[in-house]
C-alpha cells in the first residue's frame, strides 16, 4: 500500500481503518498475530457465505498485517443517534440482531468453550472470576450464530441500507449471551438506552428479565478481562457484585 494514498477513517483500540483507491483496508501493528488476522477473515467469509445478513466479505492481503474490505460509504448507528437525533436506533439494533440469530451451526467456534478458558486464564480476583464462571455454567449451551459485540458503532449505514461490521468476535451460542453482551456494553456508552434495550429485546423476543440475570453477570465479568486499567469499571461492577 502507498502511504501518501492513505485516509484514516476509522480507529479501533487495536486496528486502524484507512481508505486507498476506493477500498477499505484493515490494518493491525505487528504486535498483533498474523494467525488472529487470518482467522477473522476466515469468520467473516464463513458468515458471508452461509447466511443472508447484510455484511460484507474480506480478502486477506498476502504477506500484510491488511485485510481488504468493501468501503462503506456512511454513518454508524451511533452518529445518527447521536448527531442527526435518529428516534428508533434500539429498533433498528434489535431488528438487525433478531436477523443474527436465525442462523445456526455455522463452522464457528462454541461461545461457551471459549468464554470458560478465557475466565480460567484471566488475572481477575478469583471471587469474581468464581461469579463468571458459575453465571456462565447456569446458561443453556446453544449452536446459534452470535456477534458479541453488536452494538451502535458496529452497525453502518449508507443512507439506503445498513451492514452490520466486526464480526472479529462471532461464534456459536445461546442469544441471551449476545443480547447480555450487547447491553453490558450499551451500560459503558450509551447508560441511557441501556435498560429501554434491555425491555425491547426481552419483550420482542419473548425472553423473561430473570432469564437474562445470570447472561449479563458471565458477560460482564468477561467485559471486565477486557477493560483497560484507567477505564471506569463501576457499571460493569454494579453488574456483578
Amino acid at each position: 500500500m502507498n502511504n501518501n494514498q492513505k485516509v484514516l477513517i476509522g480507529q479501533g483500540k487495536v486496528s486502524k481503518v484507512y481508505l486507498i483507491e476506493g477500498a477499505a483496508y484493515k490494518y493491525f501493528p505487528t504486535s498483533y498475530p498474523l494467525s488472529w488476522i487470518k482467522h477473522e477473515v476466515t469468520i467473516q467469509n464463513e458468515i458471508v457465505s452461509k447466511t443472508k445478513l447484510p455484511i460484507l466479505s474480506y480478502d486477506y492481503v498476502n504477506n500484510s498485517r491488511e485485510i481488504k474490505m468493501p468501503y462503506i460509504k456512511g454513518v454508524d448507528l451511533t452518529y445518527r443517534i447521536r448527531v442527526e437525533k435518529y428516534k428508533t436506533g434500539l429498533e433498528d439494533l434489535i431488528g438487525l440482531q433478531k436477523q443474527v440469530y436465525e442462523y445456526q451451526n455455522l463452522n464457528l467456534l462454541q461461545a461457551h468453550d471459549v468464554f470458560f478458558e478465557t475466565l480460567n486464564k484471566s488475572n481477575l480476583d478469583e471471587s469474581i472470576k468464581k461469579i463468571g464462571i458459575d453465571a456462565l455454567n447456569e446458561v443453556d449451551i446453544k449452536n446459534n450464530l452470535c456477534h458479541f459485540d453488536l452494538h451502535f458503532s458496529n452497525i453502518m449505514y449508507d443512507r439506503y441500507n445498513y451492514f452490520i461490521i466486526d464480526w472479529a468476535n462471532a461464534k456459536l451460542g445461546n442469544p441471551i449471551l449476545d443480547i447480555a453482551r450487547t447491553y453490558v456494553v450499551l451500560r459503558q456508552y450509551a447508560f441511557r438506552l441501556s435498560d429501554k434495550y434491555l425491555k425491547m429485546i426481552s419483550k420482542e423476543l419473548d425472553i423473561e428479565l430473570i432469564s437474562l440475570t445470570q447472561a449479563i453477570k458471565a458477560m460482564a465479568v468477561l467485559r471486565l478481562i477486557e477493560m483497560s486499567d484507567d477505564e471506569p469499571k463501576q457499571r460493569i461492577l454494579d453488574l456483578i457484585l
